[in-house]
């Protein structure tokens, strides 16, 4: 068989490395291989390679597997570093399931097995090469699991005062309603929230020993106590009163869950302190930072997920308007970060019919996204031209105003941060130019 191109697809899950081996023209070599996910697994796969290499002359190895959860990962950094396979020119391509899942679509339907889509994989490169290689990122390795472990307790925190307040209602209504204190996880609303019981105490006391009880509790933090104690007594007022067994329960869960708040938000502090100090090693987070509002976790979020700029200038494009390649510019790396963090509107045409209508992909790095747009409620508090924007694209419709703002406004400042990351420079509003 004359050959000078491998094409190998693997399937990953917590278990096996499923693989297959083919040629330039999608015939087998090498047929399915139950692989472990070890490095005896490596091993083996690593033998087949060099063996297949030198049996058929292989000049080219391109390695595709597909991102199922972490699973992939060990196998593929295993294989970065190995020398011998750098020697045999191996490139590795690492495959979004939903590329991989409507690749599928295309071809007749067949068998669903892990021989099967081992060879899915395989040819959706072959015949459809990625952009980009998959290579190790070490030096942002360590900032983009930091951060997106924030993400990841940042979710956690939301479903936990989420899964709260609904049992808050059943056991007090009208603490839930009327808020006394401007921040209900605070400090001296939890001190009430683990003691409901006692609320009607404090109430029926004296105007100046409540009072004095009030700002005990807060180190005499509050700058309105007696409007604090006005909204208690509402609330003592306005709320149902129920079953005393069944209240001591209901109480007994918040309290419980109270906890579990309290120490995940104790966990994201500790784990934002890391960040700050992992940033410093970073330039391009420092360039970020310098946008008034982006603190040093949007710039660290951001930062980590692009990682180095440089992967999105690499290549040529199709310039429509000139008809012929050109090098791609910062113009193509900011269209490439909002596609790849699903901050854009794929059309959608056919014939002489185009919808008017564009839905937002969010499909792609969500961790990207996240921060694009947390950081964006910030950029159009802090920065004219983007409070000029946001407030432009608000009065423009009459429904979802607010996050479609918001959305547009973090596909806008992908631009500045592209310019930023590209330049390393701090940033300089047009303000300050002018």
């Amino acid at each position: 068989m004359q050959t000078k191109e491998l094409h190998i697809g693997i399937d990953f899950s917590k278990l096996r490395a499923d693989t297959g081996m083919f040629d330039g023209q999608g015939e087998t070599i090498v047929s399915h291989q139950a692989l472990s996910n070890t490095n005896t697994g490596f091993e083996k796969f690593k033998k087949l390679i060099l063996e297949a290499s030198a049996t058929y002359d292989i000049e080219t190895v391109n390695i595709s597997g597909e991102a199922t959860s972490l699973y992939w990962m060990p196998f593929f950094l295993e294989i970065a570093k190995d020398k011998e396979l750098k020697e045999a020119n191996t490139h590795l391509y690492l495959l979004n399931p939903r590329m991989v899942k409507w690749f599928k679509k295309s071809l007749p339907a067949d068998h669903k097995t892990d021989a099967k889509d081992a060879q899915i994989i395989a040819e959706r490169t072959r015949v459809m090469r990625p952009a980009h290689e998959w290579q190790p990122d070490y030096d942002w390795f360590r900032l983009r699991y930091y951060t997106r472990l924030r993400f990841h307790l940042v979710q956690d925190l939301t479903r936990e005062k989420n899964y709260f307040q609904a049992y808050l209602f059943v056991l007090n209504n009208a603490y839930a309603q009327y808020k006394p204190f401007s921040d209900m996880f605070g400090a001296i609303s939890c001190k009430f929230l683990k003691q409901l019981d006692k609320l009607d105490e404090i109430v029926a006391m004296e105007t100046l020993d409540a009072l004095q009880i009030l700002q005990e509790s807060s180190k005499t933090k509050l700058p309105d106590p007696l409007q604090n104690l006005r909204t208690l007594q509402k609330i003592a007022k306005e709320r149902f009163v129920i079953n005393d067994d069944f209240a001591s329960t209901l109480q007994q869960i918040l309290n419980l869950v109270l906890n579990h708040i309290q120490f995940i938000a104790g966990q994201i502090r500790e784990l934002e302190s890391m960040i700050v100090v992992e940033a410093a090693r970073h330039p391009e987070v420092a360039a970020l930072r310098s946008v008034p509002g982006i603190g040093p976790i949007f710039s660290s979020g951001i930062s980590s997920e692009v990682g180095d700029l440089d992967r999105f200038l690499q290549g040529q494009k199709w310039d429509n308007k000139r008809n012929r390649y050109r090098p791609k510019n910062l113009r193509d790396a900011e269209a490439s970060i909002a596609k790849i963090s699903g901050l854009w509107w794929p059309r959608f045409a056919s014939g002489s019919f185009e919808a008017e209508d564009r839905n937002l992909s969010k499909s792609g790095n969500r961790y990207l996204r996240y921060y694009l747009i947390e950081a964006a409620e910030h950029l159009r508090q802090h920065v004219p031209a983007y409070t000029e924007y946001y407030q432009k694209k608000y009065a423009e419709v009459n429904r979802h105003r607010h996050k479609r703002a918001l959305v547009l406004t973090a596909r806008k400042s992908i631009g500045l941060y592209v310019g930023l990351l590209h330049r390393k420079e701090p940033f300089c509003s047009k303000e300050n130019a002018t």
